[in-house]
């Protein structure tokens, strides 16, 4: 599906927004460049709702909708109140009485809402809750986060009526009385020390090797993302009797690069004697019309558009084809080595511009202070290692592949069995040397296919290959010298953006970030080699072109969300005493 809408009114009698603007929803949340299908609609006592481009994955019952993975769910798992299925989620349980918004323990797919004294408006997009609100009022608390981290934030939506669900929140709406109440459950990462290496080995792999048995899916109808990593590949050897195919992409020449994703995925594929496609991945489309289609796709979550510089094609491809979706091994089994509180936070993807500017330069970008919530920071008896960790958990999963999963569903659901809540909680019981590095996991997917190497090369290009080409520099410079863009930021930010693009257009030579790496280099996971080319430099100013491309998604963003809201039907909800 692309994406779920629900607005309940409070009043007997209400226009209901939904109503006039479901069409349009419909259409403007899929790609534009794919035919979407007719919405799924329910309507029942003041209670309007919405699949938006639905198909085989969707589930929807009586009033209410899951979105993701649901393992074996029971038979309540629509009623409010209920208890929440295993898997990987987002629910919208709705009846005459109550509404119940749930986000798994990770928050690994994310539930918007806006609630007033007169109704409720829910969707897993920014975009349709602007569009149904009429109106777009700017966040800035979002900024400063967008820049230094390229997410939104622990928090932080575009407007700043719009909230997010929190991992492991569930909040509940008693109709009667309108009251709403929020109660958040935040498993911690209590190792179990009294069980053997062996134990919690097997504990583990039953684990993943359950939640892939008890996830129901017509594997005609889906596909795998193949990398050459360790992730998707254990997905592949308990999914593979199903029938699942997989696919690959990335730059037309990585398919025969020595290490690649793309070679080293064909290689597994082969050795399982699965079907495997590659798509090559090239600017084939104008660098704006790219940029449209990610920001319109993701909604200026995460600042990472290299796998979509083409457009989008291979998710059209895939759409056209007529699957349901695709499964991912997106995972948290455990993050690399970390020596400081900085590194814990960085692997995450929790930065602040604190961390990479002093203090007289944060004062003169003129932007919000940023503060991490308490239930982020760092215990006092928690080691680094289970900080690091739980971070990952707790925001890396719900802010930035959360926020990758959301570009996909313009197209098609997304399932990751790898993160249901079983998986975790074994995972949680490991001691920190079982999770550093994957170790544990590694152990298990290593039984399931010795001898088989893995990629040291990633074969999408990278974020600075796409931003150095000219064409994006030209137009990330217009975008920041808009009359727009100074309403948005102060002139040293902008000023301080626009010299760094300059001199990359008068620079000799591009940007070449896919060099071929020394054999040093390549016996280093390709994630650890970029964590320990940071830690040996002293700690700098975000990359300048980074840096500029994050200011531009927030200032198209904003523009973007204006159109929507300017654009909505002119529905007024009645007020009844």
């Amino acid at each position: 599906m692309v994406r779920a809408v629900l607005v309940v009114s409070r009043h007997a009698g209400q226009p209901n927004r939904l109503d006039a603007s479901r069409d349009a929803l419909n259409r403007k949340l899929a790609g534009d460049n794919i035919g979407p299908r007719p919405p799924a609609v329910v309507r029942r006592n003041g209670l309007s709702g919405a699949l938006l481009n639905p198909n085989a994955a969707a589930r929807l019952q009586g009033a209410s909708i899951a979105i993701g993975t649901l393992l074996e769910p029971r038979d309540d798992w629509h009623i409010p109140g209920a208890a929440l299925p295993d898997g990987s989620y987002a629910l919208l349980r709705a009846d005459d009485a109550r509404v119940e918004l749930a986000a798994d323990s990770v928050g690994s797919r994310t539930l918007w809402y806006a609630f007033s004294e007169h109704e409720l408006l829910v969707s897993t997009s920014q975009r349709a809750l602007v569009t149904l609100l009429g109106s777009f009022e700017p966040n800035r608390e979002a900024l400063p986060w967008m820049l230094s981290s390229g997410t939104l934030g622990p928090t932080a939506s575009w407007d700043r009526r719009v909230r997010r669900v929190q991992p492991g929140e569930r909040v509940l709406l008693d109709r009667a009385s309108w009251r709403m109440t929020s109660t958040v459950e935040s498993p911690r990462i209590t190792a179990d020390h009294t069980a053997s290496r062996a134990t919690h080995l097997e504990r583990l792999r039953a684990a993943v090797v359950n939640a892939c048995r008890r996830w129901s899916f017509d594997a005609r109808k889906w596909v795998l993302t193949l990398s050459g990593g360790w992730d998707s590949r254990s997905l592949l050897c308990l999914l593979r009797e199903r029938g699942i195919g997989t696919v690959t992409w990335g730059s037309p020449d990585s398919a025969e690069q020595d290490g690649s994703d793309a070679q080293i995925a064909r290689q597994v594929a082969a050795a399982l004697e699965v079907p495997h496609r590659f798509f090559a991945i090239a600017s084939r489309c104008a660098p704006d019309v790219a940029l449209d289609r990610f920001l319109a796709a993701g909604e200026g979550r995460v600042a990472r558009i290299s796998g979509y510089i083409d457009g989008f094609d291979v998710w059209k491809t895939l759409f056209e084809e007529g699957y349901d979706g695709v499964i991912r091994g997106d995972e948290a089994f455990g993050s690399i080595p970390v020596t400081s509180p900085f590194g814990a936070r960085w692997t995450a993807s929790l930065t602040t511009l604190a961390d990479y500017y002093s203090a007289a330069e944060c004062e003169a970008f003129e932007l919000p202070e940023q503060n991490v919530p308490e239930r982020l920071e760092r215990d006092r008896d928690e080691t680094l290692a289970t900080w690091r960790d739980r971070l990952y958990q707790q925001f890396r999963v719900p802010t930035v592949l959360a926020g990758l999963t959301d570009l996909k569903a313009a197209y098609l659901e997304v399932g990751n069995p790898l993160l249901a809540q079983s998986v975790l909680e074994c995972v949680r019981a490991l001691p920190d040397e079982l999770r550093t590095g994957k170790c544990l996991w590694k152990e298990v997917v290593e039984a399931q296919l010795p001898n088989m190497a893995l990629a040291t090369r990633v074969a999408i290009p990278s974020l600075n290959q796409f931003l150095a080409d000219r064409r994006v520099i030209e137009l990330m410079i217009d975008e920041l010298s808009s009359e727009r863009a100074a309403a948005i930021f102060a002139p040293l930010l902008r000023a301080r953006c626009c010299a760094a693009l300059r001199a990359e257009l008068r620079a000799p030579q591009p940007r070449n970030d896919n060099r071929r790496p020394t054999v040093l280099a390549q016996a280093v996971p390709k994630r650890l080699r970029s964590a320990v080319r940071y830690w040996r430099a002293p700690r700098r100013g975000i990359d300048a072109l980074a840096l500029a491309f994050r200011a531009v998604v927030a200032t198209r963003m904003q523009t973007l969300l204006a159109a929507d809201a300017a654009a909505a039907p002119s529905v007024q909800p009645a007020v009844n005493a």
